[in-house]
């Protein structure tokens, strides 16, 4: 796939790396990088070749969310912000949730607002050591949709509206004691530790990756009983795959996936 300018993309084995591209203005979200990235990940999500996507940014910063300026000139165009709800186009943060492929953000520096929900949408989260994070949205007199929706579900309700309501910012040490990271890094080892953690995850078998992840993403909100009545994504028990994969395990060696 071809980079734009907003937007890096590299392919690092079985991974699409998503590298957003504005350092100049904090990689904020202008509306030409957001239709990017959704671009990118369903590119990513129809390529059998890629297992993971990962996002990051350039620069000092990972996303500085969404980019006030480009909101400020689109409205004095005539086209207001109408919020998430009432787009013509899909959310990015809508993309993110259904993409089949799992997704973890490497996060090379602050992420706030916007940025903070794109680290929120991911599946899982490894961050340098200098990160801070911040849903200031309230001081701006805007909404965190997405936030106000997921970071309740991800640490405890009482610590998540605090952080939306105070707008203020959340060290890397107090968000990995929340659960909400799932590594801390050095910030100089970021990418190599991300590669490494990357590689963890893509040796496993691809249709069970789409699996766990689309099982995960469509059942969390059910109760037991009727989330393991629904199946959702490739059948893995029918698949070459798990046929492969039990026979290495017999003959105590690396299975060899083939995505069928």
């Amino acid at each position: 796939m071809a980079d734009t300018d907003v937007l890096l993309t590299e392919t690092i084995g079985r991974v699409r790396l998503l590298t957003l591209n504005r350092p100049d203005v904090r990689n904020a979200l202008s509306h030409q990088l957001n239709d990017a990235i959704v671009d990118a990940l369903i590119e990513a999500d129809h390529d059998p070749e890629i297992y993971v996507v990962a996002i990051t940014g350039t620069g000092s910063a990972f996303c500085s969310g969404a980019d006030l300026k480009d909101a400020r000139d689109m409205a004095a165009a005539g086209k207001p912000l109408y919020g998430p709800i009432l787009s013509s186009k899909r959310s990015l943060f809508e993309v993110m949730i259904d993409t089949r492929k799992p997704t973890v953000a490497i996060i090379n520096g602050p992420a706030m607002a916007g940025g903070f929900e794109l680290v929120l949408s991911c599946d899982l989260r490894i961050a340098a050591d200098n990160a801070v994070f911040a849903v200031p949205e309230a001081k701006r007199g805007r909404g965190a949709h997405y936030a106000s929706v997921m970071l309740p579900r991800m640490v405890p309700p009482a610590i998540a509206m605090e952080w939306l309501y105070s707008g203020r910012r959340i060290s890397v040490t107090e968000a990995e004691r929340w659960g909400l990271l799932n590594k801390v890094v050095p910030a100089a080892e970021l990418r190599d530790r991300s590669l490494e953690f990357l590689e963890q995850i893509t040796s496993s078998a691809p249709l069970s990756l789409q699996r766990l992840r689309l099982t995960y993403r469509k059942t969390a909100d059910l109760p037991p009983h009727s989330a393991i009545h629904l199946d959702h994504g490739p059948n893995v028990y029918l698949s070459e795959d798990q046929k492969e994969g039990t026979l290495a395990f017999l003959e105590k060696r690396e299975p060899r996936w083939q995505g069928r």
